[in-house]
């Protein structure tokens, strides 16, 4: 188990995801203006950021609160802006873009009813799973490679949406054994 430390709360890892919602602007200019080449180096530079940032918090036992807060936080705004992005660009299909909105604001609703109930939800291999996967879609429409990116991409959101029933399954499976525990 995780120890989550309450002090130095501005730490290499946390300056690293506050570095990769920083990118995020940048990769949106570059995008807007045309220059693909250069929001793709911006956005692999903000996925790096996000795999050195949870290595380094583990390795450094720098897991802070703040940093549980802000890596999920800097994902969610890196996966929708990329959607958005390349729907508006109309590389994909604007209901791709409605589904993951949707399990994202679920998925913070079951946090947040998860913190009310005192369950802890860790994250799941199939929540990485998902992630890379839509990273190499994202990354695979960036260099021109449509039909790789778009098998990715429906693979990303089906698992995104096994991933939604398989936390929702737990959480009903940690509050019903945590009810147990009570009685």
């Amino acid at each position: 188990m995780e120890q989550i430390r309450k002090d130095k709360v501005f730490n290499l890892p946390n300056c690293l995801t506050v570095l990769r919602i920083a990118f995020l602007p940048v990769v949106v200019w570059r995008f807007t203006v045309g220059d693909k080449l250069g929001a793709l180096v911006f956005y692999l530079l903000a996925m790096l950021t996000d795999a050195l940032d949870g290595i380094l918090a583990r390795r450094l036992n720098q897991i802070t609160a703040l940093g549980k807060l802000l890596d999920p936080l800097a994902d969610k705004l890196s996966l929708l802006t990329l959607l958005y992005l390349f729907v508006v660009d109309g590389d994909i299909p604007f209901w791709v873009l409605c589904v993951e909105l949707l399990r994202e604001i679920a998925m913070v609703i079951g946090a947040a009813v998860a913190l009310h109930w005192g369950i802890v939800v860790y994250a799941l291999p199939i929540g990485k799973i998902t992630t890379v996967c839509f990273v190499l879609s994202i990354v695979g429409r960036f260099v021109g490679l449509t039909a790789p990116a778009d098998a990715l991409l429906y693979v990303a959101v089906a698992l995104s949406l096994v991933a939604l029933v398989w936390y929702t399954v737990v959480l009903v499976g940690n509050k019903r054994q945590k009810a147990a525990e009570e009685k």
